[in-house]
């Protein structure tokens, strides 16, 4: 008997599992009888096997409770690889340049809203209530638009409706933003929103008015966002800087992000300085910024550390080859990284790149070996660059 409630509540919380994710219909026809019957939206799911972004949704966002809840409640759901079978037209029909690309259609096959691209729960999430809210989905917006409309808080809207997915657009609708919004509806909730979403650069439009006026939009932004928003104006700024002759201007932005109390703008501080290097042929100073790095801000990040030896290792001076002290720096920065995130595929493939450009090839097959491993949970694409870096280590 109790092998029996034991079978039965195993079979019971697998169930229970089961339904724990995004349901997806077999086919169109199926989806779009369901979508008859109960008067929903088809949400679409366009993919491919390859696509590392898609499958990264999958595994952290498809199955948020917030997210799977709301999609079976209020949509019949479809999953269509682009690639295959009925995909192959709907891809056509639909314009699907880009995956994953999030398509809500009704029964007819008329596209009432699209998204796209890999985004956070809370954003996929807000994009599903955008589709389903007859006054705000894109095939509304850009009625009212064709119709005329072009207040402000409208324009943002489109404009937020429409960024994922068509970038043309989007652009468009931003450079009217930023023309028609005067200096006093900046200083507004609104003015905020727009500033979040639009401002660029330290010395365009929006930005601009954030950086002489930061404190008054704490009424509306909590201080991380603006701190978002001023981190991103800076970064924009100094990457400008960096392919410039003014090493100063460059330095006393990078202190912002080196002074900084925060140990993210400290890495970010890293980050931008080693490009400086890297960009300008400063070795030494390199060498020694990446040398403390590796014991202070970055000793526990092996994300970051991969990065700046992925970056290392293949960075080039007109038809210079790599200088072999930097090219040490990136083994070091990429061992470390394996060392704290071994079962990562792309920390596994960099330290694997970097002992190849040494000509280091045990360390170089052993880490190959492992990338390839790793890339059986990735995508097809994954795997066949994983095969091609083993095979060119094997013939080392």
């Amino acid at each position: 008997m109790k092998n029996i409630f034991t079978f039965l509540f195993l079979f019971v919380a697998i169930s229970v599992h089961a339904q724990e994710e995004i349901h997806f219909n077999s086919s169109w026809t199926e989806a779009k009888e369901k979508a008859i019957q109960s008067k929903k939206l088809i949400f679409i799911d366009c993919y491919t096997s390859w696509c590392a972004p898609c499958k990264w949704m999958e595994k952290n966002v498809f199955i948020q409770p917030a997210v799977y809840k709301y999609y079976n409640d209020n949509f019949v759901n479809l999953k269509v690889d682009m690639e295959k079978g009925e995909g192959i037209e709907m891809r056509k029909k639909y314009n699907v340049q880009s995956f994953p690309t999030y398509l809500f259609v009704n029964t007819a096959g008329d596209l009432i809203h699209r998204t796209a691209s890999k985004m956070e729960a809370e954003a996929f999430l807000a994009e599903a209530k955008r589709a389903n809210d007859p006054n705000r989905n894109l095939a509304a917006l850009k009625e009212k638009y064709d119709k005329g409309a072009r207040d402000l808080p409208f324009l943002l809207d489109y404009y937020l409706g429409v960024e994922r997915s068509d970038r043309n657009t989007a652009g468009k609708i931003s450079d009217e933003i930023v023309s028609k919004v005067t200096e006093a509806e900046l200083n507004t909730e609104l003015g905020w929103k727009m500033i979040k979403a639009l401002a660029r650069t330290e010395k365009d439009k929006l930005g601009a008015y954030f950086i002489a006026h930061e404190t008054a939009f704490k009424k509306w932004g909590t201080q991380a966002e603006l701190d978002k928003v001023r981190d991103r104006l800076v970064t924009s700024t100094m990457y400008g800087l960096m392919r410039g002759s003014n090493e100063q201007a460059f330095m006393e932005k990078l202190a912002y992000f080196k002074k900084s109390d925060k140990i993210d703008r400290k890495k970010q501080g890293v980050m931008l300085e080693a490009d400086y290097y890297l960009e300008n042929g400063r070795t030494a100073d390199y060498v020694k910024l990446t040398t403390a790095a590796l014991k202070n801000e970055l000793k526990d990040d092996a994300e970051k550390l991969s990065f700046l030896a992925r970056r290392g290792s293949g960075s080039k001076r007109g038809d210079e080859v790599v200088a072999p002290a930097i090219l040490q720096q990136a083994y070091l920065m990429a061992k470390r990284a394996v060392a704290l995130d071994p079962e990562e595929y792309s920390v596994q493939s960099t330290f694997a790149l970097v002992c190849l450009a040494m000509k280091n090839k045990p360390e170089a097959l052993a880490a190959a070996k492992k990338a390839r491993l790793l890339a059986d949970a990735e995508t097809s694409k994954i795997q066949k660059l994983a095969q091609q870096l083993l095979d060119k280590v094997e013939a080392l």
